[in-house]
């Protein structure tokens, strides 16, 4: 059945909103109303208890919404002009400190003028100037796939990256997927915004997400990101979560190999040799598909370069003991893959398949996870690093017109094609996640001096990387690449587009560029150009909070500033002159004060807070999807709300807090695909209400941005809900909104409500509650069961105990215990006694870690009625 459509202005009829807009702007179409039934079509199914408990309260408060209002229209009637709150801020800044000015050599509006979202492009990226167009308009087109990819889960626990644009039924929490997490963080390290890493690596350090699912090297991602930030303190403030999540992995060690082990499908690479050496007949798919127990050069390097990132964060944390113990646990496990992993009669670093293989015998294919290790500084000595580069430009090794391979051609398993229509063959096709590895192992291996490559062969390579991200004639990445053919492998419709599953722009930073971030207040640049170059540039590149131009001009006339190389820290020339590695003085690193947070996104969908409702929705969208935090403007994959087909002249989204909220603003990621041959655009105008009326108007169509983010402002008003009315532009088009934002600065604590927490639980919810005065509505967290989890995120703190104090009622006759956990350890718990529904106060003792946290209070009962009220940490 359709969900019910709560429409708050429902019977707020054109009286009352047409005055705001010229009606001969718009075809006369009726305003929406109460029987806007075709609302909230395409959703199916029976609403669950939650969704019902929770479609209950928002009906009391829209009502009590739209009384106010009607209250206000009929009282106050008048003619409105532009409300004088109202603004709109074109480039919304998350950030207060935002004060590093950069250059203007190069050009930031055509190269990115083909994209959305160019308010993100234009302030988070650096720009750049190369005489190879294929590899410069790749660069650009991935920035868009990072930008796609990152999705807002809720205030306090912030960014995350996906790896597939539409989740998958595999991700884990908030459908995250640690795969490709090292990539991501790689790769999002040089967005200008740090809070898109910073929430994204507490997600896995402190957070709920599955550090153990696949093979990872994030916490050397981590660690190679303070570089770039020059956030010293943060990297050394994970350090205990680092240690946590490292010991995650001891049961995959084998004391005997000195190695690791795990099954190649969770190493990332299902279908790979390990798995056709195992069944050789194809007798048994599941152990052809997963591979049996491996250890791979792949996943003892990153545990390599994991335990060597934490080594260094307790030298930030002047922890000399760990320092020392992961620095030899790294030693030995580096020691231990070229005693059993490295085969002289290969020159490689091979796989070992664990089961029935007592002697270790190793596997005679060549597999490119043989080329991971250098990039982690592993075999970077002539004797290991030139077979690795040989094997590299050997047509019969890897080296294939839209490779590299991840199986060497001459491999008797070497598959060109596939052999069905599973997505995921790794013995043999091209896939951008070993790319990426590839071309850090080269570049690593170039600056090593070991060896015979060249910068020309680097290139050769990053530009062979861009010739394969193309699909129609422009730049694109799916999930893998045929090696010979110019077609991609695993290209699924609404799923494999824009695949953020690789690095490349780290890979043009770092490798091309030789941008080399350092552990102190410098910056080394070594570039990896081919000699014929005459020009390059990469303008307001950010780091440590500065911005960096760097220019290449051999004859002194492309950029008019000087011979050679000449670079600019915020603006001011700092060098210029002719040497080939350059190590620049940079001053303090500049910290960003901390970010503001998105209220109105909500993860989980209906049945949570915050909850939103339209007057239409078109049979195709979901109106949840706009407050679902995910944010990307295609056709195809869709994210978006629309009330294509409406028949009123106007529509409302309205959102429905858990408690009243103090704002001054709401954002709209406005949709339009009018260019695109579609039938929505941006509206002709646009009207904010609160609890009181009407908060600001946009009036002018011409002044929002389509397909990007647009701010509109107003003054502060404490509110339970908002709406946002828009009118189309005329009969035969409409509006659509990609995602509705809402921010404010963070909860700065000590008092943290339970109804902002996120919630976990067949029954748990928001209640309103009359014996709770904490909030206006008596807004409280109820229907704790045994598999309740109430999860708080974004607390601050300075570290050290803290006494945590839980208001709750209880009115059953049984004490309930709840379980405490802070940063996924439990650390005491909470006997929550009979109080006769009464709120009252349980303190206990827990320590917590320097910066933000996570606080997860576990557990309830089956047959006793506990609700939570608040948590205060002092």
């Amino acid at each position: 059945m359709a969900r019910p459509s709560y429409n708050t202005f429902a019977s707020f009829t054109s009286a009352g909103l047409g005055k705001f807009k010229s009606r001969s702007e718009v075809d006369e179409l009726p305003q929406h109303s109460g029987k806007g039934s075709s609302a909230e079509t395409k959703q199916d199914g029976r609403l669950s208890a939650a969704d019902s408990v929770l479609f209950r309260v928002a009906t009391i408060i829209s009502v009590i919404g739209v009384l106010a209002i009607m209250i206000y229209a009929v009282f106050e009637p008048r003619a409105v002009p532009h409300h004088p709150g109202s603004s709109i801020i074109k480039v919304p800044s998350r950030l207060k400190n935002d004060a590093a000015k950069g250059t203007s050599f190069l050009d930031h509006d055509k190269p990115i003028s083909a994209f959305a979202g160019k308010t993100f492009l234009k302030h988070n990226i650096p720009f750049i100037d190369i005489p190879d167009s294929l590899v410069q308009d790749v660069y650009y087109y991935r920035w868009t796939t990072i930008q796609r990819n990152l999705r807002y889960i809720k205030a306090g626990t912030g960014y995350m990256c996906t790896e597939f644009v539409q989740p998958v039924g595999y991700a884990k929490a908030f459908g995250s997927i640690d795969a490709a997490a090292g990539h991501q963080i790689d790769e999002s390290r040089w967005l200008r915004d740090t809070f898109y890493g910073d929430d994204y690596i507490h997600l896995y350090t402190r957070g709920p997400a599955d550090a153990l699912q696949y093979t990872q090297w994030i916490l050397d991602a981590a660690s190679r990101r303070a570089m770039v930030t020059g956030d010293s303190d943060y990297l050394a403030a994970q350090l205990d979560d680092m240690v946590r999540v490292w010991h995650l992995w001891d049961s995959v060690y084998d004391e005997t190999a000195g190695l690791y082990y795990y099954q190649p499908v969770w190493d990332a690479q299902e279908l790979s040799l390990p798995g056709f050496i195992a069944d050789p007949n194809g007798t048994d798919w599941d152990l052809r598909k997963d591979g049996p127990d491996t250890f791979r050069p792949s996943h003892n390097a990153y545990m390599v370069a994991n335990a060597r990132a934490i080594a260094r964060a307790a030298n930030l944390a002047r922890d000399g003991l760990l320092e020392v113990q992961f620095s030899k646990i790294a030693d030995d496990l580096e020691d231990a893959m070229y005693k059993r992993m490295w085969a002289p009669e290969q020159e490689f670093f091979m796989d070992i398949i664990r089961p029935n293989n007592p002697n270790l015998t190793r596997l005679t294919g060549r597999e490119q996870v043989g080329l991971f290790p250098y990039r982690f500084g592993i075999g970077l000595n002539k004797s290991y690093a030139q077979p690795a580069v040989d094997s590299m430009f050997d047509p019969q090794g890897f080296l294939s017109t839209y490779g590299p391979t991840t199986l060497e051609i001459r491999d008797p398993w070497f598959y060109a094609t596939k052999p069905d229509d599973y997505c995921c063959y790794w013995n043999g096709m091209s896939w951008p996640y070993s790319t990426g590895h590839t071309l850090k192992s080269l570049a690593e291996i170039y600056r090593s001096q070991t060896t015979n490559v060249t910068a020309e062969q680097y290139f050769l390579y990053l530009k062979m990387y861009a010739k394969t991200q193309q699909k129609d004639g422009q730049p694109y990445v799916a999930e893998s690449h045929y090696p010979f053919l110019d077609s991609w492998s695993a290209d699924s419709w609404n799923h494999s587009e824009h695949y953020d599953h690789s690095t490349n722009n780290d890979d043009v930073i770092t490798g091309l560029f030789g941008i080399i971030p350092q552990p102190d207040d410098t910056l080394k640049i070594s570039p990896i150009v081919p000699s014929n170059w005459t020009y390059f540039a990469l303008e307001n590149l950010s780091y440590h909070g500065h911005l960096v131009t760097v220019l290449y001009d051999k004859y002194g006339s492309k950029y008019n500033v000087g011979k050679g190389v000449t670079v600019f820290v915020d603006g001011t020339e700092v060098y210029n002159g002719i040497e080939k590695t350059i190590l620049i003085p940079m001053p303090p690193p500049i910290l960003p004060d901390e970010a503001l947070v998105n209220i109105a996104a909500n993860p989980t969908g209906p049945g949570q807070y915050p909850a939103i409702n339209a007057t239409y929705t078109h049979a195709g969208d979901f109106h949840f999807k706009a407050i679902d935090g995910v944010l990307f403007y295609d056709t195809i994959p869709d994210n978006r709300w629309t009330n294509d087909g409406s028949p009123n002249s106007n529509d409302t989204l309205t959102v429905t807090f858990a408690r009243p909220r103090n704002i001054s603003s709401v954002t709209l990621a406005l949709y339009s695909d009018v260019e695109r041959g579609g039938v929505i655009d941006v509206p002709a105008s646009i009207e904010i209400y609160g609890p009181h009326g009407l908060l600001a108007v946009v009036d002018d169509s011409s002044s929002l941005l389509p397909n990007d983010l647009n701010e509109i402002s107003f003054d502060p008003v404490e509110t339970g809900s908002i709406a946002v009315n828009m009118f189309r532009k005329s009969s035969d088009v409409y509006v659509g909104v990609c995602e509705l934002e809402i921010w404010t600065p963070p909860v700065p604590g000590p008092t943290y409500y339970a109804v902002d927490a996120y919630l976990t639980g067949q029954d748990t919810s928001v209640v309103l509650d009359e014996a709770s005065v904490l909030t206006t509505n008596g807004a409280v967290v109820g229907g704790l069961t045994s598999d309740s989890n109430v999860a708080f995120s974004g607390i601050v703190s300075s570290g050290g105990s803290s006494e945590l104090t839980l208001s709750y009622s209880n009115a059953g006759n049984s004490t309930v215990v709840l379980s405490v956990e802070v940063n996924q350890v439990a650390q005491t718990s909470l006997s929550l006694l009979p109080s006769k529904g009464k709120y009252v106060d349980i303190t206990a003792t827990v320590t917590l870690a320097v910066g933000k946290n996570y606080v997860s209070l576990r557990g309830g009962s089956d047959n006793v009625d506990v609700k939570l009220e608040t948590l205060r940490l002092v």
